[in-house]
């Protein structure tokens, strides 16, 4: 059955994720220290414990850059983003109603949502550093609550790279497809039947 409703997530589903590894000429130890401070942080900074200031200034001391400059780099980092061609496109194209259900920190809907036209793409983006949780079922009961979807969930497409996201949407009722490459999602289209899938 054609489904009513997709549920996009964003990192290694639509883009590569690494984005934010991409060091400046300043400091050739960048991604070194990001993955520090992930390590450290991002659990609470996807849940909106701590905000980017807390990051930009840890990121900082690690780095040896200022924390001006530091939010600079992430800024830049997030204007060039690598999208992958397939889902990119079919995400674009609206095909039906959909939603961006990302567990994701503030800088995304600082920096990535205006820099990429997301909300033109997407009827609600929901993010877990605003809704205070990284359960990603409830992410995506808020994205079909929200705009006023009336689908059930198993109605509601929830496309992603990680399995176990995609196996906890399908056991509260939903439909699921596991993200695994672009090359393989061109390759499945016509079986997730998504109008005009080809």
């Amino acid at each position: 059955m054609t489904p009513a409703v997709l549920l996009w997530d964003f990192g290694d589903t639509l883009v590569d994720e690494r984005w934010m590894r991409r060091p400046p000429a300043e400091c050739p130890t960048w991604e070194a220290a990001w993955l520090d401070v992930m390590t450290d942080h991002a659990d609470d900074w996807n849940v909106g414990r701590v905000g980017s200031a807390e990051i930009f200034a840890a990121l900082a001391e690690r780095s040896g850059m200022s924390a001006d400059a530091v939010r600079s780099h992430a800024r830049s980092c997030c204007e060039r983003l690598v999208f992958n061609e397939t889902a990119w496109r079919v995400a674009s194209e609206r095909r039906l109603p959909q939603a961006l259900v990302t567990v994701t920190p503030d800088l995304f809907a600082d920096f990535v949502v205006p820099a990429h036209g997301l909300e033109a793409v997407f009827d609600v983006i929901v993010m877990s550093f605003e809704e205070l949780t990284d359960d990603k079922p409830a992410l995506c009961d808020i994205a079909l609550d929200r705009p006023g979807f009336t689908s059930p969930r198993s109605d509601a497409l929830l496309i992603d790279n990680r399995r176990d996201l995609v196996e906890a949407w399908r056991d509260v009722g939903g439909t699921g497809y596991w993200f695994q490459n672009d090359h393989q999602l061109r390759a499945d289209l016509p079986s997730l039947l998504l109008p005009g899938a080809s």
